[in-house]
């Protein structure tokens, strides 16, 4: 079955059958049959529920995130501080967890939102997003409170690089807040020229890069014990591990954008 929004934005279904599927595939492959009209039904349904304002829902959500990727920057940056102490770091720790419970909140009411006529697909995919970017509000609480329950600091030889990579995932997330917008506002230029997912990725990859020579730096240290050693990098993995997430959703984006053209 495939179903779609007509000229007068009613939502249809028709039945194809397997030979009429196959025909709509070679048809497509010689350039012999548009889909414009199939990528201006999506951006359609995107933008026709004015009531919810899903856009706005989502991009609440994602600005949610952020300000709690924000709340760690300033956690992490005041704990690789010169003599950082434990104590002024709880009320920072603080922050980023209630930054973090507004992102949530703000998760629920975009998925209530999405009540509207989007195809299952569509709802299942901006859901899917949506609670992918969550994880990240989850990380950086992870990484503020374990820090603090253990009282732990990074090697002061270590804590330029940590800045590093924080700051490149900031960067990273902007990125996907604009391609997430694009989705609503610009759905065919994303869907022709995704070149802002590859940045996204290609941020990515400086931070594994940066992680990895932490890593060896770490190990390398002979005044370290091994379990200090395997206790920086866990915190380590934690923190590059937004990276990762953010690309991730990069990919699921454009997922999205190639099964939405038949």
């Amino acid at each position: 079955e495939v179903t779609y929004i007509d000229s007068n934005n009613n939502e249809k279904t028709i039945k194809l059958n397997k030979i009429e599927k196959n025909l709509t595939r070679a048809l497509t492959s010689f350039g012999l049959l548009n889909h414009t009209k199939n990528e201006e039904d999506m951006h359609k349904m995107l933008n026709k529920n004015k009531n919810n304002d899903i856009h706005g829902l989502i991009m609440d959500q994602l600005t949610d995130v952020e300000n709690t990727l924000v709340a760690l920057e300033g956690f992490i940056a005041a704990a690789t501080a010169e003599g950082a102490t434990v104590e002024p770091l709880r009320a920072l720790c603080k922050t980023v967890r209630e930054k973090e419970h507004i992102a949530d909140v703000s998760l629920r009411t975009m998925i209530e939102g999405l009540d509207g006529p989007f195809l299952p697909s569509t709802r299942s995919d901006l859901i899917s997003i949506a609670t992918s970017c969550d994880k990240i509000a989850n990380k950086c609480e992870d990484v503020a409170k374990l820090m603090v329950y253990q009282r732990f600091f990074f090697p002061a030889d270590c804590n330029a690089s940590i800045l590093e990579i924080v700051d490149i995932t900031k960067k990273q997330f902007e990125l996907l807040k604009s391609a997430v917008s694009q989705l609503f506002g610009k759905f065919n230029t994303l869907l022709k020229n995704h070149a802002i997912l590859d940045d996204i990725r290609g941020l990515e990859s400086q931070v594994d890069s940066v992680e990895e020579t932490v890593y060896q730096q770490i190990f390398d240290m002979e005044s370290l014990a091994l379990s200090q050693k395997l206790q920086a990098v866990s915190f380590l993995d934690i923190i590059c591990d937004i990276s990762d997430v953010i690309e991730n959703i990069a990919d699921q984006i454009q997922i999205m954008l190639i099964n939405r053209v038949v």
